[in-house]
């Protein structure tokens, strides 16, 4: 990922500038950036932000800044000088359960997956329990019950010894499920 900060005083602004200068005319993309608001170099990031963007060598640079919409706002509020040259904001509601099921569902389609029956079940279950805990990250949680499922299903199809398996069971998504609740419940 983008990189913004340094690792001690002076370094922050440097890397701050080598990036906007890589993307000078086009976009500057910052996912996950309310970990800008954090500490002495993430204030400096903001404060190497502030200045660039009004400076007349980066005319024209779109800057967008990604992240969870309560941390984003926590950090626009520690510099002013940054949130107040915002102007668009667009909020993206988090997926549902069921949009996460519908997720899974299509990835399984795309790799040409067969679903046993039962599975649905277990998922709507399953999202519908990370959705309560603290941490959910909707699609990023699609993503990780998808590769640990894929997993599961390769140790299982090894293990039987069976080669072009295609199909998914119910304990390959349960497993899969049932781990990531686990490390958020501890």
């Amino acid at each position: 990922g983008l990189n913004l900060t340094g690792e001690y005083s002076g370094q922050t602004k440097t890397k701050v500038e080598e990036q906007l200068d890589k993307a000078k005319g086009g976009v500057l993309f910052i996912d996950e950036a309310y970990e800008l608001g954090k500490g002495q170099f993430g204030v400096e990031a903001c404060s190497a932000l502030v200045a660039a963007m009004t400076d007349p060598r980066y005319a024209g640079l779109v800057i967008i800044m990604a992240g969870y919409q309560a941390d984003i706002s926590s950090m626009l509020d520690t510099n002013l000088g940054l949130k107040s040259r915002f102007e668009h904001f667009l909020e993206f509601p988090d997926w549902e359960p069921n949009d996460c099921v519908d997720g899974f569902r299509t990835r399984a389609a795309t790799g040409g997956y067969t679903l046993q029956s039962g599975i649905v079940d277990i998922l709507e279950w399953g999202f519908a329990k990370l959705a309560s805990l603290k941490g959910w990250g909707n699609a990023r949680d699609v993503e990780q019950i998808w590769k640990s499922t894929l997993q599961n299903r390769a140790d299982r199809v090894v293990d039987l010894l069976v080669g072009g398996d295609k199909l998914l069971t119910e304990a390959d998504v349960r497993s899969a499920l049932e781990a990531r609740i686990g490390a958020r419940e501890s």
